[in-house]
């Protein structure tokens, strides 16, 4: 056999069982979803549809989508005016304290997305602590329970995505385009809004897409905060989950409604985004622009106020872990007692751990595989497996887990609650971080080095192996690194597919906060925080990475 033969071999096998892979953990998972919603609880075919009729004939189901549509888009509206100009103010001047900013914003951005709501609870609940001293001095905020604190907690969670995708799109503008604006006669501000705003325009609707899809498919924070405000993915899980006896059809249902609008809000800012790009070659990026003593100052002002609101929730997390509880109260008295008295804290970091490890180590030699064909070969295949690399980006979490529980959970596998389940959801969910991150980086690599290993005799395998696997190196160690923080924090899908044997730190935090024991969250939730955040540590301090990566 020729050495062309054989490599084509080699990499078609890849390609077929890449193809596989996302047929049986994707393709498959969503069509016994789809089938689920439309089957009653005695599995006829009688009820075709009619679970969709009576969602949108009765207001107690629609009102659900209505409220989800309306809060994710006021969360992408404030998050984008907020953390756009954030983004410009960072980039752009001389603020002072600027690696700490990003730190922070990283922070936020690593945290898991519920635990902003029950921070806010401890901080401006009935109790809270900011509740306390404001009632002291006679003055009352709206309460922070219902749609006030539920847009809150998505509008500052939810910011860091703009502010990453802005400062990605101000790095492509080149500083030639705006001197020669200025030279024009255009003042600074009307440069930034009619100039470098249309340049940017594709990764700022990126981020408000983020935005949106993640504030939609988030249910922990509103049954956190929401009190009796329903939203779609929260009743998603309730009717999965629901204590009388769960009812799949109409879970089902409601996540392929869910799943049409993600997917449909991706289509659409592709397409949009496509019709209003520009094509652009930097060769001197945008440099910082010194401000007057006056603008300097607001300007400084109005970032550490972002930024510190929207980590003020961890913060408080943080301390309130080593503060003394009496019942669901937090008191102002120091002690370690908290993370001694976590009796269930050993085994959900345990869990966390090594799934995270096993998931990531999974990710990585797939990803790796499967980013090498993305990259390389040019058939439809191969298009095929990079379409499908696509999909995890737009099904949410709670989407995915439940057909992945409905595919596999019950017969002919039975494999509900396990290690197994549990990894096989993390993979095919956090993949398409290491196939982007190989794909990338292989696209800036000419071929000539494996062609040469190749055409010495040395088989396409351990040619990739040899050769191309050491030339990636950095790709997959960054891959793996934001795929095992991701993991770490994943909560959705978890939340749907765990047992009491696989508990994990979001699960546990979210049981905690659930049963008012706020210091114990406290307690996990700083774990937990930890566990996210050292990945990131390594990737920017080791790797010389920057925020950037994150997107």
């Amino acid at each position: 056999m020729s050495l062309g033969a054989r490599r084509l071999d080699f990499w078609r096998v890849v390609t077929l069982v890449a193809l596989a892979v996302f047929v049986a953990l994707l393709l498959y998972p969503l069509t016994r979803l789809t089938l689920s919603s439309m089957t009653g609880p005695d599995g006829g075919g009688a009820t075709v549809l009619r679970t969709y009729v009576e969602f949108f004939s009765r207001k107690y189901y629609y009102e659900t989508l209505i409220h989800s549509l309306v809060i994710s888009t006021l969360a992408t509206v404030f998050a984008t005016l907020v953390g756009a100009p954030l983004a410009y103010c960072v980039a752009r001047f001389d603020i002072p304290g600027k690696l700490l900013l990003r730190a922070l914003i990283v922070l936020t951005f690593v945290s898991p997305p519920f635990i902003g709501a029950y921070a806010w609870i401890l901080l401006l609940g009935r109790n809270g602590v900011i509740t306390g001293w404001l009632a002291d001095l006679g003055l009352r905020l709206p309460p922070i329970y219902g749609i006030n604190g539920i847009l809150l907690v998505f509008t500052l969670q939810a910011l860091p995505f703009v502010f990453l995708m802005v400062s990605a799109g101000l790095r492509t503008v080149d500083q030639s385009i705006e001197d020669a604006a200025i030279n024009l006669g255009r003042r600074p501000v009307a440069v930034a809004l009619t100039v470098i705003a249309p340049l940017i325009v594709p990764s700022l609707a990126t981020g408000a897409l983020l935005v949106f899809v993640t504030s939609l498919s988030d249910f922990g924070t509103p049954m956190i905060i929401g009190e009796t405000f329903r939203m779609l993915a929260s009743q998603i899980y309730t009717e999965y989950v629901n204590e009388h006896g769960g009812n799949p059809a109409v879970a089902s249902a409601l996540s392929l409604i869910l799943l049409t609008i993600t997917v449909g809000a991706l289509l659409w800012q592709r397409h949009w985004v496509r019709r209003r790009s520009y094509g652009q070659e930097t060769v001197r990026p945008l440099a910082p622009r010194a401000l007057s003593p006056g603008k300097r100052l607001a300007a400084t002002v109005y970032v550490y106020a972002v930024v510190l609101a929207a980590s003020l929730p961890l913060v408080t997390i943080v301390v309130s872990s080593f503060l003394k509880a009496n019942g669901p109260l937090i008191t102002g008295e120091f002690t370690l007692r908290g993370y001694t008295e976590a009796l269930r804290l050993p085994a959900a970091l345990f869990n966390t751990v090594m799934l995270s490890t096993i998931s990531t180590v999974i990710c990585v030699a797939a990803g790796a595989l499967v980013g090498y064909v993305v990259a390389r070969r040019r058939d439809r295949l191969a298009g095929a497996i990079d379409a499908f690399s696509m999909v995890p980006y737009a099904v949410p979490g709670v989407v995915m887990g439940i057909a992945i529980a409905i595919a596999f959970g019950g017969a002919p596998f039975y494999l509900g609650g396990t290690v197994a389940i549990l990894v096989m959801v993390y993979f095919i969910r956090r993949l398409p971080y290491s196939i982007r991150s190989v794909a990338g980086m292989l696209g800036q690599i000419g071929t000539q080095v494996e062609e040469a290993s190749v055409n010495l005799g040395v088989p396409p395998g351990r040619t990739f192996l040899r050769v191309t696997v050491p030339m990636v190196t950095p790709a997959l160690v960054s891959g793996a690194l934001l795929t095992f923080a991701t993991i770490a924090r994943e909560f959705n899908s978890t939340v749907i597919l765990y047992s009491g044997a696989t508990r994990t730190l979001p699960v546990e935090v979210f049981a905690q906060v659930l049963q008012g024991n706020f210091a114990t969250a406290s307690v996990i939730g700083t774990v937990l925080i930890a566990v996210s955040l050292v990945p990131i540590v390594v990737l920017f301090r080791f790797l010389a990475k920057d925020e950037s990566v994150l997107v």
